[in-house]
């Protein structure tokens, strides 16, 4: 047996502390190794890789937090997952081949338990060939004609549509796909020539097979085991050798880089999540569900990088500290359909004064005149680790900067006090704990329900409370993890109101487990690792956070994409359960219910007389029904009208913001483009937030909620005293 291992781990948004033993030993003698896998291509799956799926199968039997059989049900769940993580588009395979596969379907559980990775190998092949063959007829295609005055309609996303019967079907798809291109770029830049435009179209699909015939032994059994982790639930994975090192680095925040997580959307590079406080973040342009369709380095051309493998693309946006990585971005608000942003960021390591808490004070004119609103931004739950090992004091971590700065807000003042938590993905689990002790005098903040049903309540042990006036907590649907427990305590306890959006939904924790420390490898090259879900997190009221997140007391009324979001839009994303209710002291001075239905009413009322705020809904529902669009017309003269119908509105729009700013509006969208782009070149300036008027209208909330309160608790007292 190996050394018992414990280890700390940042994994997802929380910290976790798990001690483990080998699972592995006597038993991997018995094991059965398979020949190794081969193919024609040259792509060769080893005994390594089969011995390492039998490794794989029996740690996530033994520690996943879902109990499972892997039976012939799941076994075709595994062959689902793995065909849609080589097609997710469905715009390469054809029925037939899908035919082929299915004699597989009861078999996958099988050859995990065996390690026999040939029939998979065999699947990616047949994959493979169909990419040779789409990447060809693209390329000839475009040397044909095509008639840009049919009416005819382009569908965004194939991904729930049927398999194409034949190659004759597949390729009208194409056709369809390819004329699509060819608008999209002649609407996006109209000084390019035709030729010059095909030029860049057949370089496109050149590498959308070149990109593939490159991937490694070692991707291909990555996305083995990723079939079999994924369809357990979405936070469970494999890391080969290579790319476990790569999340190292990321989990050190020691990369040069942009600071965002991306991953592979089909043809394109999409943007999962932007690191709070790090260099896309400080450029305010990069969100969420973008897609990344160009990357240059500095001054130099913008290279497409449509169809490249993440890796390929995550290495040109790496580069040297200091150095500027511009991309070429299509908007989630947009959609496909969109004008590509040009977003320059100076590359950089993110470091924890980026992700630090800050403070400010903004006035408000409340029911009783000027009410002064203190606002805390805590763009994660940080902690440095590496100070408080070597015994330094005054480490950094948010509760710590937090107290400093509501005591320096009480010193100015303040009324009220938000903290605002929008896109705040979670961190460290002790800091969550310790920072809603600032609020609550003492007492259970979350539970955590592991793998073998036992409950683990963690508890602020410290009495006594930093700040005991009205609280608002700001959420959106980026809360996530650490932000949706410190959310759920401060709405159960009552402390203060949760206004916003629902939160993500992410309830979970994951450990990493090391292959190495696991198995007695006989093999030179090193095993990878797996992420897996070891537990769940539980609110003290007994409801989970995952799957539903935690709804706000005052939700806004915002234009969304369609579809649900945040873990809910996960493929096999845990249930939302609930367990028993901790013990726990609701606050005496708790808003009453009856208030918060007038605060409702009040908000409502305000939105609707104030400009700036009817405005900035304006262009959230513009922008949201663009992004909305299903299918785009392949007829060229009604796709530029479209453009110009949007163009005109955006601008439109843009402009009442300007002068509800008291800024200077625009003349053309080519302004206002440039205007954009250039804000954003200024990288090296403060990068201030723009105005923000949710906060300022979360402000006018809380300030309503201080002084209907005081009213109803002197009409108690007065009725009392009768």
């Amino acid at each position: 047996m190996r050394k018992q291992h414990n280890r700390i781990f940042i994994v997802g948004a929380f910290l976790t502390f798990i001690s483990l033993s080998s699972c592995y030993g006597k038993t991997h003698n018995t094991m059965v190794i398979e020949n190794p896998a081969d193919t024609s291509n040259g792509h060769k799956l080893t005994k390594r890789h089969s011995y390492e799926l039998q490794v794989i199968n029996s740690l996530l039997k033994q520690y996943h937090y879902k109990k499972y059989k892997l039976d012939d049900a799941f076994s075709g769940k595994i062959l689902d997952s793995f065909i849609d993580e080589l097609d997710p588009g469905h715009l390469y395979l054809l029925q037939t081949d899908i035919d082929a596969f299915n004699q597989h379907r009861d078999k996958i559980d099988d050859y995990i338990r065996a390690g026999n990775t040939a029939p998979a190998l065999a699947i990616f092949t047949t994959y493979q060939q169909r990419v040779k063959e789409r990447s060809e007829f693209a390329i000839k295609r475009l040397a044909e004609p095509f008639d840009f005055t049919l009416e005819e309609e382009f569908l965004l996303d194939h991904s729930k549509e049927p398999w194409a019967k034949n190659k004759a079907e597949l390729d009208d798809i194409w056709r369809k796909r390819i004329k699509n291109d060819l608008i999209n770029q002649q609407l996006a830049d109209k000084t390019k020539t035709e030729a010059e435009i095909k030029k860049s179209l057949r370089q496109r699909y050149a590498n959308i097979n070149k990109r593939t015939e490159q991937i490694t032994s070692n991707e291909i059994f990555q996305m083995i085991a990723n079939a079999y982790a994924s369809t357990l639930e979405p936070h469970t994975s494999y890391f080969s050798p290579r790319a476990s090192e790569e999340f190292n680095i990321q989990m050190r925040l020691s990369l040069d880089g942009i600071g965002a997580v991306l991953r592979t959307d089909n043809e394109h590079t999409k943007i999962v999540s932007v690191v709070p406080g790090g260099p896309a973040d400080r450029t305010h342009k990069l969100k969420a569900g973008d897609r990344i369709i160009g990357v240059g380095q500095g001054e130099k051309p913008i290279e497409d990088v449509i169809g490249w493998r993440l890796s390929d693309v995550v290495g040109l946006i790496r580069g040297k500290k200091g150095s500027t990585v511009v991309l070429s971005v299509l908007p989630v608000a947009t959609g496909l359909s969109g004008k590509a942003e040009r977003i320059a960021i100076v590359r950089d390591k993110i470091k924890l004064e980026h992700q630090a808490a800050s403070k400010r004070i903004i006035e408000v004119d409340g029911l009783k005149g000027k009410a002064k609103v203190g606002v805390i931004s805590l763009p994660s739950f940080y902690i440095d680790f590496d100070a408080r090992a070597k015994g330094v004091t005054d480490y950094r971590s948010t509760t710590r900067d937090v107290k400093k700065l509501i005591v320096a807000l009480k010193k100015e003042g303040i009324d009220e006090l938000i903290i605002d938590l929008r896109g705040n993905g979670g961190g460290s689990l002790s800091e969550v704990i310790s920072l809603t002790g600032l609020f609550i005098d003492k007492g259970p903040v979350v539970q955590v329900k592991d793998l073998n049903q036992r409950i683990n309540t963690q508890k602020d042990k410290d009495k006594g409370v930093i700040y005991d006036g009205p609280l608002a907590v700001m959420v959106n649907s980026g809360s996530a993890s650490a932000s949706e427990i410190f959310a759920g305590a401060i709405k159960d306890y009552k402390r203060g109101l949760i206004v916003g959006e629902t939160t993500f939904g992410k309830g979970t924790v994951q450990t990493i487990l090391p292959l190495d420390a696991y198995a007695r490898s006989q093999f030179e090259e090193a095993l990878g690792q797996i992420k897996v879900t070891t537990a769940q997190f539980f609110r003290v009221n007994g409801d989970s956070t995952q799957h539903k997140g935690v709804v706000p007391d005052i939700v806004w009324d915002l234009p969304k994409i369609d579809g649900d979001f945040g873990e809910r839009s996960l493929k096999n994303a845990l249930e939302w359960k609930h367990i028993a209710e901790s013990d726990y002291q609701p606050y005496p001075k708790a808003i009453p219910s009856s208030v918060i239905g007038i605060l409702k009413e009040n908000s409502n009322k305000r939105i609707k007389n104030t400009p700036k705020y009817v405005t900035t809904i304006r262009r959230l529902a513009l922008l949201t029904k663009a992004g909305n669009e299903k299918t785009l017309s392949l007829n060229l003269k009604v796709r530029k009208a479209k453009r110009e119908q949007f163009n005109a509105e955006l601008l439109k729009i843009e402009n009442q913001l300007q002068v509800a700013n008291g800024l200077p509006t625009y003349k053309t969208i080519k302004e206002l483009q440039d205007a954009s782009e250039a804000r954003n070149d200024d990288i090296f300036n403060k990068n201030k937030k723009p105005v923000d008027v949710f906060i300022n209208e979360t402000a006018h909330i809380l300030d309503d909620a201080r002084v209907l309160s005081s009213r109803l608790l002197a009409q108690k007292i007065t009725q009392a005293n009768k």
